[in-house]
């Protein structure tokens, strides 16, 4: 049984040790910000403190393998045994916590992953708010028990280097989760990620199942960012309440299946079932960021059956939607965004690397293109120079009745680009 609560109305203490007058709750709190072995120190300090550490509304459990320069980078000061964690965990019961960090590495004896699993139930149980559990260096996966997590509290997710399968994500018993976070994860066979909670989901650096394609169910959801490795690509279900989304597919040098192909075993169910993966799933997006580092078939798929972005304002593309020379797939999505008020194009240059910066406008002499929307009041490309790929789609925007100018520097190229379309437009 917790021992009774120290009054807040406690007298400050003579002397400099003024902290022995805060209330217990304020101590719990400031004691959670400790390692938990380190916590279990504090015990020693007072008889008021024996029992403090047990009620600390944090619990923070590292067990790294002592590296010197990944302890440094990380911020690990040192590794904790998993016998001692054992035994602390049993001696504080299941006191409510707000946040739990977890963080481990080189678990992969039979032993270790029973001992984790039963730190996750544990955990849970104590009803926490927050959950971070991190597989430190990620080598290999950490495979979680298949079941899946029920829990009232449980408002936060963060799950680093972890293999999960499908029971585990159906979060349907987490009514109250609203932020997940999936970082290095694999998912193995897993048909359906689905919560009607979640708000904020992102999913960076994952690698799908070539065996299933992963149905992902978030109705409530109002910010996607799904950075990863799609040799099968998931399919995004119905975000009617979805304002941003940022989707980036990576360029994958050693995987020799990637999906550029239209005839693509890992995308073989999406062709015959005649589905649209993503972009039918980001349709009611404010705000999109849609980022390929290579010519990846599922957006091509996707295109072919293009929904209308009924409510999209911002787009941002990169220079794999600009494809000379018909320019076709950002052809295609401007088409179906009716009232886009801004294009940005990242053209063969990384986010924070580009040099020049040019704008675009309607030239006010001639009419609007039915292509582009009659809301739309700027197109911004940003490019580390104007070379003959920027020309092209410079060019490209020109036949769309579009003008562009340097912010940083009156450009040649641009301008003859623009009198060479002039020219032949008009003379």
């Amino acid at each position: 049984m917790r021992p009774e609560k120290k009054s807040k109305n406690v007298p400050a203490a003579s002397g400099s040790d003024r902290i022995d007058a805060l209330p217990d709750d304020v101590l719990e709190h400031i004691i959670g910000f400790l390692p938990v072995d380190e916590a279990g120190r504090t015990s020693v300090l007072a008889r008021r403190w024996r029992h403090l550490w047990k009620y600390a509304t944090a619990l923070r459990i590292r067990c790294v393998e002592d590296d010197a320069y990944f302890s440094h980078q990380r911020g690990l000061k040192h590794s904790q045994d998993p016998e001692a964690i054992d035994g602390m965990l049993r001696l504080r019961g299941r006191a409510p916590l707000q946040v739990c960090e977890l963080t481990f590495d080189c678990f992969y004896k039979d032993d270790d992953v029973v001992r984790l699993n039963r730190w996750v139930h544990h955990v849970v149980m104590c009803q926490v708010q927050r959950f971070r559990l991190e597989n430190f260096y990620a080598a290999e996966f950490m495979e979680l028990d298949n079941l899946p997590l029920v829990s009232r509290h449980l408002t936060r997710l963060e799950l680093v280097g972890l293999l999960l399968n499908s029971d585990f994500c159906d979060f349907s018993s987490c009514p109250s989760l609203q932020h997940l976070e999936l970082s290095d994860c694999y998912f193995r066979n897993v048909k359906r990620l689905s919560s009607d909670s979640l708000k904020w989901l992102s999913m960076t650096d994952c690698n799908f199942s070539t065996e299933c394609s992963t149905l992902i169910l978030v109705p409530s959801l109002v910010s996607l960012r799904l950075h990863a490795h799609l040799y099968r690509p998931p399919i995004l279900g119905s975000m009617p309440l979805l304002q941003e989304a940022s989707v980036r597919v990576p360029l994958l040098d050693n995987f020799p299946m990637v999906c550029e192909e239209e005839i693509c075993y890992s995308c073989h169910d999406i062709m015959d079932n005649n589905k649209c993966a993503l972009l039918n799933g980001l349709s009611n997006a404010e705000k999109l960021a849609l980022l390929s580092e290579s010519t990846t078939f599922i957006f091509k798929r996707d295109l072919k059956q293009c929904p209308t972005f009924s409510k999209l304002k911002t787009l941002l593309l990169n220079d794999h939607w600009c494809v000379p020379p018909d320019f076709s797939a950002l052809t295609c999505i401007l088409k179906n965004s009716p009232v886009l008020e801004m294009l940005v194009l990242q053209l063969f240059s990384k986010e924070h690397d580009h040099i020049v910066e040019i704008e675009g406008r309607y030239h006010p002499m001639v009419d609007r293109s039915a292509v582009i929307s009659k809301d739309l009041k700027a197109i911004k490309i940003k490019c580390e120079a104007v070379d003959e790929n920027v020309h092209k789609i410079l060019k490209f925007m020109c036949t769309l009745n579009i003008f562009m100018s340097s912010n940083r520097y009156f450009n040649q190229t641009i301008l003859l680009v623009m009198l060479n379309y002039v020219v032949t437009k008009f003379l």
